[in-house]
C-alpha cells in the first residue's frame, strides 16, 4: 500500500472530538456481515443524505437485484445524517464500525488520509476510471495527497448567483445584465425588497447553512482574486492567510442583513429553508451551487430562475468561477473486502449512476451525460454546466490545522451577526491565528507546504 506523506500526528487529537457524537442513524456493523453468508458479502456505503443519496438508494436497490448477484455482493446503503455527517463518519472509524466505501466529504480528505482511514486508489481501481477523473486530480486537488489519488468525485458542483426573473422585472432591473459587483448587488437587493412589498426580498444570506463560509463567502472572493484557496483565504504561493479579504463580502451582507434588504431572518436561516424561499419567489439573489437545481425540482417551483455569474468585490474581475468535482468517494482503509469494494467503488463513480442522478437533475461530470436526453433541454441546470472559468478550487490546509482560539465559521459568523463589531482588527485576529497554526504546523512536519502549491 501506497503510504501517505502527511504524518499522522497531530491530527488524531483533532478528529477524536467527533468522538461525543451520537451513533443514531449509523451502520449496523462492519461489511464482514453478510445478507446471504453462502453467496453475497455485504458492501456497506455511506452517504449524506438528501436528493441525490435518494437516487443513488434506488439504483443500488435495482442494481443488487440484477448485477450484484451475479458478482456475489450486496451493497447496502445508508444515507446518514446531513448536518451531522462528518462527525458520523469520524466516530464510525474511531469505534471500527465504518463502512466499506463512503462519501468522503472533500474538505476533509486530508484529515481522514492523515488518520490512515482512506486506501489509496492505484492499489485497488482501475487505471480506466482513474483516467477518466485525471482533470479533478491535479496535484493540489483536495482529492490528491503525496500525488495520490485517495477519491473518485461524481457530481461537477459550479457556482453561480441565481436569480428570480419576475422579480428582477418587477423592480425595473435587467435580468440580462445581472449585478457583476457587490455594489451592484446591494443596489439589485434594495430595488427587489422595495418592489417586494414585504413578500419578497433582494438576497439570501443563509447563515446557519451547512457550509455557509466555504459555498456563500469564500467563493465570491475566490471569483475575483485567482491567488486565493478556501478556510481563511491562504495564499499558496506566498504560503500566506490573506483573512483581511474578508471584508468586502462581510460588508455587503452586513449591509443588506441590516437595510433589511436580505430575507428575514439571516441569523437563524437554513439551507433548506433558503432554497424554500427561493422556491416559493421569495427572493431575487442567491449564491448557490448547481445542487439548488435539483432541489428546486423536489419543490416543483414555478419560479423562472437564471443562473448569472458570480459578482465580486468591486474593483475587481470575475477571473474564475471556483468550483467542486462533488461527492467524492472514497475506499476505507478499514473494509474487510477491498477487492469487493473496489467493484462496487467503480459502479459508485461511472456513467449509470450519472445518469441516475441526472434523472434527479444533479449536475454530472461526465460530457456525455450533460448531453444526454435526460437534461439536454433543462434550461437552469445547462447553466451550471462546466465553462472556461469553472475550475476546481484548491485544496487547503485550513481544515488540517489546530487553531487557538475562534474558527474561521466562527469569526465570520459572529461579524455578521454583530454589525458594530469591527471588521480589522477580527480579521487581523483570524489571520494570524490562522498563521501561526500553519507556521506551526510546518515546522513540526505535520503539513507539507508542497502539497498546497498548484
Amino acid at each position: 500500500m501506497t503510504d501517505p506523506v502527511l504524518t499522522r500526528r497531530g491530527f488524531l487529537g483533532t478528529l477524536a472530538a467527533g468522538a461525543a457524537v451520537s451513533l443514531a442513524g449509523c451502520g449496523s456493523g462492519p461489511s464482514s456481515e453478510s445478507s446471504d453468508p453462502g453467496e453475497l458479502t455485504t458492501i456497506v456505503i455511506w452517504d449524506r443524505a438528501g436528493a441525490h443519496a435518494k437516487a443513488r438508494q434506488e439504483f443500488f436497490r435495482v442494481w443488487n437485484e440484477r448485477e450484484g448477484k451475479s458478482r456475489g455482493i450486496a451493497v447496502r446503503y445508508e444515507p446518514q445524517a446531513t448536518d451531522k455527517y462528518e462527525e458520523i463518519v469520524r466516530l464510525g472509524f474511531q469505534t471500527k464500525r465504518a463502512p466499506d466505501l463512503f462519501h468522503s466529504p472533500s474538505a476533509q480528505l486530508g484529515a481522514f488520509v492523515a488518520a490512515g482511514w482512506v486506501r489509496p486508489l492505484p492499489d485497488l481501481v482501475g487505471k480506466a476510471v482513474l483516467d477518466k477523473a485525471a482533470p479533478y486530480h491535479q496535484k493540489n486537488s483536495e482529492l490528491v495527497w503525496g500525488g495520490v489519488p485517495y477519491a473518485v468525485p461524481t457530481t461537477a458542483f459550479t457556482n453561480r448567483m441565481v436569480i428570480n426573473v419576475d422579480l428582477f422585472e418587477k423592480a425595473g432591473l435587467d435580468p440580462g445584465a445581472p449585478p457583476a459587483t457587490f455594489s451592484e448587488v446591494r443596489r439589485a437587493a434594495a430595488a427587489i425588497t422595495k418592489a417586494g412589498g414585504g413578500d419578497a426580498f433582494g438576497m439570501l444570506i443563509p447563515i446557519k447553512a451547512t457550509g455557509f463560509r466555504q459555498w456563500s463567502v469564500d467563493i465570491p472572493l475566490m471569483a475575483g482574486d485567482a491567488a486565493l484557496a478556501q478556510f481563511g483565504l491562504f495564499n499558496a504561493a506566498t504560503q500566506t492567510y490573506e483573512s483581511a479579504k474578508y471584508a468586502p463580502l462581510l460588508e455587503l451582507y452586513r449591509a443588506m442583513i441590516t437595510d433589511k434588504t436580505a430575507y428575514p431572518g439571516a441569523a437563524t436561516l437554513a439551507a433548506d429553508v433558503a432554497i424554500n424561499a427561493f422556491g416559493k419567489g421569495e427572493a431575487g439573489m442567491y449564491i448557490t451551487s448547481s445542487a439548488i437545481v435539483s432541489s428546486l425540482a423536489d419543490l416543483s417551483s414555478k419560479v423562472k430562475a437564471i443562473a448569472a455569474p458570480l459578482p465580486v468585490p468591486d474593483g475587481q474581475k470575475l477571473v474564475r468561477s471556483p468550483m467542486n468535482a462533488g461527492y467524492p468517494y472514497a475506499i476505507s482503509s478499514t473494509s474487510q473486502n477491498p477487492e469487493k469494494a473496489a467493484a462496487v467503488f467503480e459502479v459508485m463513480v461511472g456513467d449509470a449512476v450519472q445518469q441516475a442522478l441526472a434523472a434527479k437533475a444533479a449536475p454530472p461530470l461526465n460530457g456525455a451525460v450533460w448531453d444526454s436526453a435526460v437534461i439536454k433541454d433543462n434550461a437552469l441546470l445547462q447553466q451550471f454546466r462546466p465553462g472556461e472559468l469553472d475550475r476546481q478550487w484548491p485544496k487547503t490546509p485550513g481544515g488540517l490545522l489546530q487553531v487557538d482560539g475562534e474558527s474561521v465559521d466562527q469569526t465570520v459568523e459572529k461579524l455578521l451577526l454583530d454589525p458594530s463589531a469591527a471588521l480589522e482588527p477580527a480579521l487581523s485576529g483570524l489571520q494570524q491565528r490562522m498563521q501561526a497554526a500553519y507556521d506551526a504546523a510546518v515546522q513540526r512536519g505535520d503539513v507539507d507546504p508542497q502539497e498546497f502549491r498548484a
